[in-house]
């Protein structure tokens, strides 16, 4: 039998594929939760974090939203943005995130949210599967699908 060569910098690149999309979600929290209490109104930040095509699947809906225009917009995640802000939003935190590299170019994300009223009760727990790839931009979602939690 040969012996199987194993590549000691495969390794250190899911650490560091892992280590970018850890920082990437670190950063895509905020961000979504001061957008949607209205601490901050550049809808176009959600862009740092999602690619178009962007692929949205939930148990009573699938949207692809082609272009940015499309994920900023009203039918898009700042629809949801705006809706949280009318439904008394007051944060969400990241329970879970398990992230599994499926390529150099493609991870898969495990996610469990919290999400909380302003008065800091538990609104919704939900869980998404995003696909995260890295795109000339950096790394960007490009689909989530809700999952029972």
């Amino acid at each position: 039998m040969m012996p199987v060569a194993i590549d000691a910098n495969a390794e250190l690149d899911d650490s560091r594929i892992i280590a970018d999309i850890r920082k990437l979600f670190a950063n895509y929290g905020p961000t979504f939760v001061q957008l949607a209490d209205g601490e901050r109104m550049d809808i176009n930040s959600l862009l740092d974090f999602y690619g178009a095509p962007l692929r949205f699947i939930g148990p009573t809906f699938h949207m692809v939203m082609k272009d940015n225009e499309d994920i900023t917009g009203e039918d898009g995640i700042g629809g949801e943005i705006g809706r949280l802000r009318h439904a008394h939003f007051g944060g969400s935190t990241l329970d879970k995130c398990d992230i599994r590299v499926l390529n150099p170019k493609a991870a898969l994300v495990d996610a469990l949210w919290l999400r909380r009223d302003e008065g800091g009760n538990l609104m919704e727990r939900f869980g998404v599967i995003y696909i995260v790839a890295l795109t000339s931009a950096g790394w960007r979602i490009t689909s989530a699908i809700t999952i029972a939690a």
